[in-house]
């Protein structure tokens, strides 16, 4: 017997075998919500609607006709495009224009360079589609180990190549007059793409595949543009990738004399400590917390979600993104939000919170729910002691990474003389509240800046010049890996650095 599920608003029609998972087939037809644990049933975000009832679909199985509401994915995503970094002497691989590709585990962004100048056309970004797969790299290499790999494969190239489409019709190019295309991204974001299986980044020694950079031809993956050559940069190891070569590319953290930190802080949370002497890069398991993931009302960057927090006087002021009315917490709204209750002292350096009633500025605010102290954000989105405890542990892994970082290299934090944050998430964070609660260290809030997506800028030097992809060879090369987990004193630092600042 052949049952069929009636998927709307898409108004799609699909097949399912009786006992056959609704979250897996949604996935096969391109129609899945977000599941940030992977469909594992603990995040309750896969929620779909069978009769009117909210229904988790990672728990739900087919077993006659059934209609599902699927609520359409959020489209509007603060996605960062704006770059970082020196200009850079045009030497392509190929004539025609170039595109530049940054795949991240959250989000995508396609960069159209032009012909003869290198300079900026167009740019076009979205939410990476495999996010029903998991909000991080382990749920997705897990999902690929269990059998669904070349549907992930599949779903980040059509949303690449469309991509693309979209940035050539900006600029009014044609695609088959792009050269180059080039591609960053960390370790399991590239195997995915380029259809290799990621069971090397499931087992000791998480080796990398891709330690050299490759030339092959995009006419493979992309038919629009069946004359241009496909560069990949290689990774460092199998958690700090390409991604991150192209931050240091960008950032000339190769070539500084200044001992300079660089952060990307996100789902992986890569690092790079150094300069042109020496640089040493590590990967902390910071989660996705930091996403918008594993938080009760967490949510990406997006129209409704709480991004910045303050305390003004004794009175709780919030930005919502779009002015409108709250949804959910962004990272940069939930670190915000834990500065606040740090200042207020209804959170102590332990995250606990205090108790309901309280006789402190914002105590009024605490509740109990479900077994859990919660803060009330607003009428309707709170914070949970829980989600403070991500948070914590978020804050922990960096932390913890920079510290061990810094003495493997000599010297404390202290030593440290630049800081830069790549990525969206460091641009969007205020740096007041992240040295607060001690993601970074206190004494370095003076010599932060943000440097945008400096992978993606990477990437576009990639694909203007030869010279910049034999340099990113260099970098990878070059880069010494520090294991963090397996340093013995490793425990006992992020176990100290889960503490918040006093």
């Amino acid at each position: 017997m052949t049952c069929t599920v009636t998927v709307l608003p898409a108004g799609r029609k699909l097949s399912a075998q009786p006992g056959e998972n609704l979250l897996t087939l949604l996935r096969s037809a391109n129609l899945a919500p977000e599941a940030p644990c992977g469909g594992n049933g603990k995040c309750g975000k896969c929620t779909v609607l069978i009769g009117g009832k909210p229904v988790l679909a990672c728990g739900y199985t087919v077993s006659g006709d059934v209609t599902v509401h699927v609520t359409e994915a959020k489209t509007h995503a603060r996605i960062l495009t704006d770059g970082y970094g020196a200009e850079v002497e045009l030497q392509p691989l190929r004539d025609g224009a170039m595109a530049a590709f940054d795949i991240g585990t959250t989000t995508v962004v396609c960069y159209l360079l032009e012909a003869g100048t290198g300079h900026l056309l167009a740019a076009a970004s979205a939410v990476n589609p495999q996010q029903s797969y998991g909000a991080d790299v382990i749920s997705r290499i897990q999902r690929a180990l269990a059998g669904e790999m070349e549907a992930q494969t599949r779903l980040i190239r059509e949303q690449m190549g469309s991509l693309l489409g979209d940035a050539c019709r900006q600029a009014g190019v044609l695609p088959e007059t792009v050269g180059v295309i080039s591609v960053v991204g960390n370790p399991c974001m590239q195997q995915l793409f380029l259809g290799i299986m990621p069971e090397n980044l499931a087992k000791i020694p998480f080796a990398p595949v891709l330690t050299k950079a490759e030339v092959g031809e995009a006419g493979d993956i992309f038919p629009c543009c069946p004359h241009a050559a496909l560069v990949t940069v290689p990774d460092i190891s199998g958690y700090v990738g390409a991604d991150t070569v192209g931050c240091v590319l960008a950032s000339g953290l190769d070539r500084e004399e200044k001992r300079t930190l660089l952060v990307d802080i996100g789902t992986n949370g890569e690092m790079v400590l150094g300069n042109r002497e020496r640089m040493i890069a590590c990967a902390t398991a910071a989660g996705p917390a930091l996403e918008g993931a594993k938080i009760r009302f967490g949510m990406r960057g997006e129209p409704g979600a709480i991004d910045h927090a303050a305390l003004v006087g004794n009175t709780l002021s919030l930005s919502v993104i779009g002015g409108g009315e709250a949804a959910g917490i962004c990272g940069s709204g939930l670190i915000d939000i834990a500065a606040v209750l740090l200042d207020a002292g209804v959170v102590n350096a332990r995250g606990r919170l205090a108790e309901p009633g309280t006789a402190l500025p914002l105590g009024d605010r605490i509740f109990e729910t479900e077994g859990q102290r919660c803060f009330r954000l607003t009428d309707s989105v709170y914070l949970t002691q829980d989600d403070i405890r991500q948070l914590q542990m978020a804050k922990g892994a960096i932390a913890s990474g920079i510290e061990l970082m810094a003495a493997q290299l000599g010297g404390g934090v202290e030593t440290i003389e630049r800081v830069l944050l790549a990525g969206a998430f460091g641009s969007f964070i205020r740096p007041e509240s992240a040295c607060r609660i001690g993601l970074l260290p206190p004494q370095l809030l003076d010599c932060i800046q943000a440097i945008g997506n400096a992978a993606g800028s990477g990437a576009r030097r990639v694909a203007c010049s030869r010279a910049e992809l034999q340099r990113a060879q260099t970098i990878a090369d070059r880069a010494e890996f520090l294991e963090l987990a397996a340093l013995p004193e490793f425990q006992r630092t992020f176990a100290q650095s889960m503490r918040f600042c006093p």
